[in-house]
């Protein structure tokens, strides 16, 4: 019986002449064709299904960052990784409205994408966990949202060395999260206030120009990003207020080594809720959203 195993089905990812194995936990790949059905009068049955929409296609996988690892493999040359990580930073704040995509590639399928959510939660003592979305649309003429077959691919057949990969992994051990320049959560009463855990969100809106004759987009317009937070305390009152104001949260994940780090910066970001509650026995807990837009 033919099957592929999950050690086989490794998810690489390309962009800016740089390319980063994943260290992903899983990896699901779903296409849809839009469709309406096609009646006549007269007739009981459909005459056809015809397209009313391009077909899509759309990937998503879970993974732990690497910060630094092996980016040239014949040279052994050692680099910064992380590239979803700058991707979305970098867009967030890019004014440019045309963009180009990211080549996955997933057990020999590969495909173009534009990265339409990224998140992330943080923990304490625990590797950071990602999750990502893309959009594959293909483009042009000829071009498919995905190409190639499901096959397996040897260990082998990847320079990558997982060892060296692992070495510098997100990890919250040695997280930062300020506000303001300040790193710690203070109370009222100046006394520092204990974070638990963060979860993370920015999501992209894009809109893709079709031209007539062509079934995929010509191109992809950038409208807008949204970003949010969501802040676990066991303090209500702490140093983390936010009005707007011109006051930015500032995100370091370091690896284990806390040599290496990435960043994420959410520029004014707005207090959307907060709530606070309690139970028998336990500590009372706060937690608290904040949205940025771009």
């Amino acid at each position: 019986m033919a099957s592929i195993r999950y050690d086989q089905v490794p998810v690489v990812i390309e962009h800016g002449g740089r390319t980063e194995r994943m260290l992903a936990y899983d990896c699901s790949l779903s296409e849809a064709a839009d469709l309406t059905p096609v009646y006549l009068l007269g007739k009981q049955s459909i005459v056809e299904q015809t397209p009313q929409g391009a077909r899509t296609a759309s990937i998503s996988f879970s993974y732990t960052p690497v910060l630094k690892g092996i980016i040239d493999v014949d040279i052994d040359k050692v680099g910064n990784y992380n590239i979803i990580n700058e991707l979305a930073s970098g867009l967030k704040n890019s004014k440019a409205s045309q963009t180009s995509g990211v080549s996955i590639r997933f057990g020999r399928i590969s495909g173009e994408g534009l990265l339409s959510s990224y998140s992330f939660s943080l923990s304490p003592y625990s590797p950071v966990e990602c999750t990502v979305n893309f959009e594959l649309f293909g483009s042009g003429e000829n071009n498919l949202p995905v190409t190639g077959a499901l096959e397996k691919e040897s260990p082998e057949s990847f320079k990558f060395i997982n060892s060296k990969l692992a070495e510098d992994v997100g990890h919250t051990a040695y997280s930062d999260f300020m506000t303001a320049g300040s790193p710690a959560t203070i109370t009222d009463n100046q006394e520092t206030g204990v974070l638990q855990n963060i979860n993370y969100s920015i999501n992209f809106e894009y809109e893709p120009v079709y031209k007539l004759g062509q079934e995929f987009p010509a191109e992809f317009l950038y409208h807008q990003a949204r970003e949010e937070a969501s802040v676990t305390e066991n303090v209500y009152e702490t140093g983390m207020h936010f009005t707007g104001n011109g006051e930015s949260f500032y995100l370091k994940i370091n690896s284990l080594s806390n040599n290496n780090a990435m960043e994420i910066r959410m520029d004014d970001p707005v207090l959307s809720n907060t709530q606070a509650s309690v139970r028998g026995g336990d500590v009372i807990q706060t937690s608290k959203t904040i949205r940025s837009f771009y």
